[in-house]
């Protein structure tokens, strides 16, 4: 039995323009390029760029991805290392240069223009009541004034000079040592020579040059042929104990070697003997 064509025809009709649309549809989709294997990727190339991280990508698990983020932080510490090396390297060339040419310019120093005015050196000025400055010594005396008191201080081995209530003096001294220490304590000005003679040690001299033999001699003691006993001078005496302790001038080695006197730059011991009156407070601390 023979079967019209004609709806047949039809049927197959819609059939074949569904399969031509599905034909066309990969040359309609936009192109997306194929996923390159982990392998052919740079390393820290486009990955986490900026501090953004990989798109999920279809057919990458997540192991290989975690893999590729710490190559890309290795590659980028790494980076920075190196710019930072870079960067010292620079300062301390820089600084070589600068150091170099400091020392240049100190070995030549720039000559002065004869343009330019010769500098001379200002007269100084003296003030009206300026500080005297001596060997070692620091005064502002008021000539007018009495001394009102003296603290002298063993360790220091130096004399405080006081007028009133100002310091007016500093000096150096020279104290006893340690066979014969200098006694501390509270102590006044009991008496005053100018010219004084010590009545327990001196020196003996050489009868034929007047050289000092020997510097340590004691009152009494047998002179060596040849030699003549001299007491110890002890010039502006103020005298503090009755078994011979005193201040007067003499000479300063710069530390403790007297008999247990305390000893004076001369000319300081010379300037403050008339403003110390009798009775004036000594004080000897250590």
């Amino acid at each position: 039995m023979s079967v019209p064509l004609a709806p047949h025809r039809r049927r197959a009709l819609p059939v074949v323009i569904l399969a031509g649309a599905l034909q066309a549809l990969p040359t309609l989709a936009p192109a997306v390029p194929p996923l390159r294997a982990a392998a052919d990727l740079p390393v820290g190339v486009l990955i986490a760029q900026q501090g953004e991280s990989l798109p999920p990508a279809q057919g990458v698990d997540p192991e290989t991805l975690r893999k590729l983020e710490k190559q890309a932080e290795k590659e980028k510490a790494r980076q920075e290392k190196e710019m930072r090396n870079a960067a010292e390297r620079e300062r301390k060339r820089l600084d070589k240069e600068r150091q170099a040419q400091e020392k240049a310019m100190r070995g030549h120093p720039k000559p002065t223009s004869s343009s330019e005015p010769q500098v001379r050196a200002a007269t100084p000025v003296q003030p009206q009541a300026p500080p005297r400055i001596l060997a070692a010594i620091w005064s502002q005396l008021v000539p007018s004034k009495k001394i009102t008191s003296l603290v002298i201080h063993v360790r220091q081995q130096k004399l405080y000079v006081y007028q009133g209530k100002k310091l007016a003096a500093i000096a150096p001294i020279c104290t006893g040592n340690a066979t014969h220490p200098t006694p501390m304590g509270r102590f006044t000005i009991i008496q005053k020579d100018r010219n004084h003679l010590s009545s327990r040690y001196g020196c003996f001299v050489d009868n034929a040059t007047g050289r000092i033999v020997d510097a340590n001699a004691i009152i009494g003691q047998h002179a060596p042929p040849g030699t003549h006993y001299e007491a110890a001078e002890m010039p502006h005496f103020l005298r503090i104990t009755s078994d011979g302790v005193g201040l007067h001038g003499g000479y300063l080695p710069g530390y403790a070697a007297s008999h247990g006197c305390i000893r004076l730059p001369k000319s300081f011991a010379s300037e403050i003997f008339e403003s110390v009156p009798d009775g004036t407070p000594v004080s000897i601390v250590e």
